[in-house]
């Protein structure tokens, strides 16, 4: 279980570092590049779940009245599960970022399947 959790927060912070390049968070307004330094060590609550607060809870987080798609991320549980809107196909699969529809989702440059929404 352990191990899951590892490779759950693994994934997420990847997912987060992704958004946080695609939103130009680590853009300069002189070369286009980071003038900032990552820290050495990456902490969940701190750099990650903010990340997913911002940009996936407001449709994908705890309050079911927003939830769209039937996918929830706050909870491990939830986000490793088979998506009930597209069974056989997984929001988070541990380990393989390439087979993840979330992760495709994230680094996609079509505006219809990009997350979170370009609006």
């Amino acid at each position: 279980m352990k191990q899951k959790v590892g490779i759950v927060v693994i994934l997420l912070g990847l997912v987060a570092l992704l958004f946080a390049f695609k939103s130009g968070f680590f853009k300069s307004s002189q070369d286009g590049y980071a003038d900032q330094k990552l820290p050495e060590v990456v902490d969940y609550n701190f750099h990650i779940k903010p990340i997913l607060s911002d940009n996936c809870y407001t449709c994908h987080g705890p309050d079911a009245n927003k939830r769209k798609a039937g996918l929830r991320l706050d909870l491990e549980k939830a986000a490793l599960s088979e998506l009930p809107e597209n069974p056989g196909k997984y929001a988070i699969v541990a380990g393989k970022p390439g087979h993840s529809l979330l992760y495709q989702h994230v680094v996609s440059d079509d505006p219809k399947q990009l997350m979170p929404p370009p609006d």
